[in-house]
This record gives C-alpha cells, sequence and structure tokens, in this order.
C-alpha cells in the first residue's frame, strides 16, 4: 500500500494525496504518542516518528528479500532500547 502510494504521489495530484497520508500517519502514531507521553517522554510526537523509522526500514529490509522473523526481533530491540534510553531505563 506505501508503494502505491508514493507511486501515486507523482500524480498532478501528489498535494491531496500527501496530506491524507500525512493525516493517516499522524492518527495511526496517536497511540505510540500517548503511550510515549505516559512514560514521560519530553517528545512523544518527535520519538513516534522515529519509531516509526524503525518500522518503515524493516518493511524495506522484508520487501528486499530479508528474514522476516530476523528482521522483526532486531528492530523489536533496536526501538525498545531507543525508548529505554530516553527514561535511563
Amino acid at each position: 500500500e506505501h508503494r502505491i502510494a508514493q507511486a501515486l504521489a507523482a500524480d498532478r495530484d501528489a498535494a491531496v494525496l500527501r496530506e491524507g497520508a500525512a493525516e493517516a500517519h499522524a492518527e495511526i502514531l496517536q497511540p505510540l504518542v500517548t503511550a510515549l507521553t505516559a512514560l514521560g517522554d519530553d517528545a512523544p510526537r518527535v520519538t513516534a516518528r522515529l519509531l516509526q523509522g524503525f518500522v518503515n526500514a524493516a518493511a524495506t529490509a522484508v520487501e528486499a528479500g530479508d528474514d522476516f522473523e530476523a528482521v522483526t526481533e532486531r528492530a523489536v530491540r533496536l526501538a525498545t532500547a531507543a525508548v529505554g534510553s530516553l527514561s535511563g531505563g
């Protein structure tokens, strides 16, 4: 779905598509922002966007042929370590 949206974004109506994608991403990230806020993160929206980068990179790796289980395990470890480091834990 993400690839299709990227391809369509090259169309003349790209601004409308990008606006809708931005709203969808914000909505998807809201539960994570809420959880990060509860954990005391001082910049939960930024952290959520950065964690989304792990998800995007993992999807790209799997699409490129990397092992799903290995990529998932590594992404979870990295994300957990990153969030844990924010609170010193």
